[in-house]
């Protein structure tokens, strides 16, 4: 919770004291984003690490060219790994995220533009074996990076890196272990219509 609440305070600060916000136009787009997503668990006896494919929509606006905020849901697929000892088969996934980001921009040319993003992440991890399933819904500290180009005045595609959560701590019992933690990041390829 205290993570949430530093994000959330960064947004709002970002937003609060930029006095260009209200000397600019006011710039919203929509757009998704597909590609890869790592579900990363560890607890004190297994470590795993699973690529799957995931994606998501976004919902943006843009203050002026150096500062906007975006909000984003989406999901994963699952992934799976295999193991000689009990229990034999673990399986993780991501049902569902909301991500509220600060979008921090640099125009490197007109149709160029380089970006940052700050923010946190809500997420449903689930770790499922043989014989239990847990599931734990927990917030996280967001960045990533990225950049996106102009084909027109209307629509934007690029590519982004973006870590949702870093060593979240799930509990303790069912199928989570002692300890443990999970990571999610994504690497996308991303396309927005700006309105």
């Amino acid at each position: 919770m205290k993570k949430t609440m530093v994000a959330l305070s960064l947004c709002a600060s970002a937003l609060a004291f930029s006095p260009a916000i209200h000397a600019q136009e006011f710039k919203p787009y929509a757009g998704a984003g597909i590609g890869a997503f790592g579900l990363e668990y560890k607890d004190a006896t297994v470590s795993q690490k699973n690529t799957v494919f995931g994606g998501y929509g976004k919902l943006g606006a843009d203050f002026n060219p150096y500062l906007g905020v975006e909000l984003r849901i989406g999901t994963t697929g699952s992934g799976s790994n295999t193991y000689a000892t009990a229990p034999t088969s673990r399986k993780l996934s991501n049902d569902y995220y909301f991500s509220y980001l600060a979008k921090l921009q640099y125009p490197a040319t007109p149709d160029f533009n380089l970006y940052a993003l700050v923010g946190g992440t809500t997420a449903k991890f689930k770790l499922t074996t043989p014989t239990a399933s847990s599931s734990a819904t927990k917030t996280g500290v967001s960045y990533g990076a990225g950049f996106d180009y102009r084909v027109d005045d209307q629509v934007s595609a690029g590519l982004e890196w973006v870590q949702y959560w870093t060593n979240v701590k799930l509990g303790t019992g069912g199928a989570f272990g002692t300890n443990a933690k999970a990571k999610i990041w994504g690497a996308t390829a991303t396309v927005a219509y700006h309105f």
